[in-house]
């Protein structure tokens, strides 16, 4: 993957260009080391720079690509996996190729030779930005799952784009300004979902959009090219759908490994990796695994190296195993929020995997979107059982799903929240469930999944830590093909309420090791939210004091205190919402924390130039 950024102003010149890109460049520098380079077109009105992780064809894929005719130039961020079938239809056109295996070349001509109708056809991750100086458009596109980022802003006929939100931020052209809709959601997600961003001014493109934009007429448009089809129309036995899905995935996988750096796994006693590295060794693939555990705890959730370790054994990998303490998990924090861009209050343990995976590889495999595939944890089962699908009452969505399975409640947040709010996230998730024409609740909450929890908050927090430590994070999973299938197939085959991933079960029997074929879903936790990990004299003379609450005029301080105070004295916060008791664990908390220090970090000014000190 790469860093990418552009600007367009028609009337413009190539200093003030110039200045642009190489700011926007540095503060995104990380996601591509190996080289940097930058077009203008010579009226000096657009302007495209990327920064390079080389992956493929290390010698001539080097980016903005130009035809000779000097008409069409690209910047892409990504990897097309099927780039090479793709190159052999284009040159049974005729396209002549000057790169070896570049998918970057591939994805030019393909946009040349089809237009934007086929982006359909790319398989893997992509943000990019094609230009046409002949009829001077400039189109900007971004894959199915937002695998890759893309943050812009179109203010007063100005185009930025890049691929983090903090290479806008280093422009000053765009404001610094809190979106409080935004903040709202946070706290009831812990990530900040997408097309708006955590800053006024900023916005994401959605997953399967792409914007086109007429440089003579100054013409904003965002189309979407591609949406989440669930169609339900396999209803082939058991075996046959296993079958099917064993084999889609082995080719996913296969197709995964396009690179010309080695290539890692992530390996723990889920499901998810141990079918992706088990596909891989039984291609004869020499395959390199890392896993972590935390030091001081059993087996469980917070240790998994015993049950990955016996999956290494038999798969025969080169085994990496990393037992870290609570101040080496802490230690990069600021880092990490730093790369992040938004404020985030997830799980980091990927952090460790990605940064000591990064050290000597250029690759790393993931079960990204295996969990939103296969059921998602029956997130979808009380929904169910209640009927909503009939009623769809907002109070049965909030009693029953909303306040239950997201953090902060709507209620709460009002009295938190120092600002009238037009929005909820409440309601931001129930227009999207409502409003998609799914009949069946299980389908419902799939694609709600699909296209908010994936691509805002899993897909964001991946790429970034990825790029943060120079490695490419892969997602067979999320292969075209492989969601095509599933998409497919009927909710009564794909899911259970007794064992959500018992189809990925059934499929990966063959090739799990039976000792761990069973292992429950523990998911990829961390210390985050241990109750040890709270100093409430620290937050309350620091990130929480009077004096900045006051200052920054966010939060109201009365009611932020006494939930600080619950937890200090309870190690809990309670909330009536009538029929149903809230309980607010140190997860909430810890939500809050890391909004505060994504504060200090990017909107505080005695922090204004952190990114130097990294």
């Amino acid at each position: 993957m790469c860093g990418i950024a552009g600007f367009f102003k028609k009337e413009s010149n190539r200093n003030q260009i110039n200045l642009v890109l190489d700011q926007m460049n540095k503060s995104q520098i990380h996601r591509g080391p190996n080289s940097t380079n930058s077009y203008i077109n010579p009226s000096n009105q657009v302007g495209l720079i990327m920064c390079r992780l080389s992956i493929l064809d290390l010698e001539l894929g080097i980016q903005p690509m130009t035809t000779k005719d000097g008409r069409y130039t690209i910047i892409f961020n990504g990897t097309i996996l099927n780039a090479p079938s793709l190159r052999k239809d284009l040159e049974k056109k005729n396209v002549n190729f000057f790169t070896n295996n570049s998918d970057t070349e591939v994805l030019l001509q393909m946009i040349i030779n089809y237009g934007i109708d086929k982006l359909d056809k790319l398989n893997g991750s992509f943000a990019f930005a094609f230009f046409d100086n002949h009829k001077k458009t400039l189109i900007c596109a971004r894959d199915r799952f937002g695998l890759a980022p893309f943050y812009y802003s179109w203010n007063k006929n100005e185009f930025l784009f890049a691929s983090e939100l903090k290479a806008l931020l280093s422009t000053g052209k765009i404001s610094n300004k809190l979106n409080f809709e935004s903040l709202n959601k946070y706290l009831s997600l812990l990530w900040v979902p997408g097309p708006e961003t955590i800053l006024n001014g900023v916005k994401k493109l959605p997953a399967g959009h792409f914007i086109k934009i007429d440089i003579n007429k100054e013409k904003f448009s965002i189309n979407k090219w591609w949406d989440v089809e669930i169609k339900n129309t396999n209803f082939k036995s058991l075996k046959d759908i296993s079958e099917e899905i064993k084999f889609t995935l082995e080719q996913s996988v296969k197709r995964a490994t396009l690179s010309d750096v080695p290539l890692a796994c992530g390996l723990s006693g889920g499901l998810d990796s141990q079918s992706i590295v088990g596909l891989l060794t039984k291609n004869n693939y020499k395959v390199s695994t890392f896993t972590m555990g935390f030091d001081s705890h059993e087996p469980g959730d917070l240790n998994e190296i015993n049950v990955s370790r016996v999956a290494s054994e038999n798969f025969k990998t080169e085994h990496n195993e990393m037992t870290i303490g609570v101040k080496e998990y802490f230690k990069d924090l600021d880092k990490m929020i730093y790369h992040l861009d938004e404020p985030y209050g997830g799980g980091l343990p990927l952090w460790h995997v990605l940064k000591e995976a990064g050290k000597n590889f250029g690759v790393i495999l993931t079960g990204l979107g295996g969990d939103e595939l296969f059921g998602n944890f029956g997130r979808w089962t009380l929904l169910e059982k209640t009927n909503y699908k009939v009623f769809r009452n907002k109070f049965h969505f909030d009693t029953l799903f909303f306040n239950r399975k997201y953090f902060f409640s709507e209620n709460l947040k009002s009295k938190l929240i120092n600002k009238e709010l037009k929005s909820s996230a409440s309601k931001y998730l129930k227009d999207i469930i409502d409003k998609n024409d799914l009949t069946n609740i299980r389908d419902k909450i799939m694609y709600l999944d699909l296209k908010t929890q994936l691509q805002d908050e899993y897909c964001n927090m991946v790429n970034k830590f990825s790029m943060a430590n120079q490695i490419e994070a892969r997602a067979p999973f999320l292969d075209n093909d492989f969601t095509n299938l599933i998409f497919s197939i009927s909710s009564k085959i794909r899911t259970s309420k007794k064992d959500f991933k018992y189809l990925l079960r059934e499929s990966m029997k063959e090739i799990i090791p039976k000792q761990n074929l069973n292992n429950r879903k523990r998911g990829f936790i961390g210390l985050e939210s241990r109750k040890q990990n709270f100093n409430f004299k620290e937050l309350n003379n620091t990130l929480f004091s009077p004096n900045k609450i006051k200052s920054q005029n966010i939060f109201n301080i009365y009611y932020i205190k006494k939930f600080l105070k619950s937890f200090e004295e309870k190690g809990y916060y309670k909330e009536n919402l009538g029929i149903f008791t809230k309980n607010y664990g140190y997860k909430s908390l810890w939500g809050l924390i890391m909004f505060q220090k994504w504060y200090d970090i990017f909107l505080d000014k005695k922090n204004n130039n952190f990114q130097l000190n990294l």
